[in-house]
């Protein structure tokens, strides 16, 4: 987590990706705000937009980044 905040702070214009099975994958912007508390994400594959918690980023209701974290499958593209 203190990895993924580090590399996504402020409005640095960084993109992510989830390995997905058959090597595909699923990009995103990942920005972290410290002030707020919250990760602003934009889902490259359909452009939707959101603002979660650590919590949230863990909880797979939300999205799939966390789960992607624990099993070492999100990347930075660089």
């Amino acid at each position: 987590m203190e990895q993924l905040k580090k590399e996504a702070r402020g409005e640095q214009d960084v993109e992510f990706f989830i390995l997905l099975k058959g090597y595909l994958r699923s990009s995103k912007r990942i920005v972290w705000e410290e002030g707020e508390k919250k990760f602003f994400i934009i889902n490259f594959i359909d452009e939707t937009e959101q603002e979660l918690t650590e919590a949230q980023l863990m909880d797979r209701d939300y999205t799939n980044i966390g789960f992607a974290m624990t099993k070492g499958a999100l990347f930075k593209d660089d």
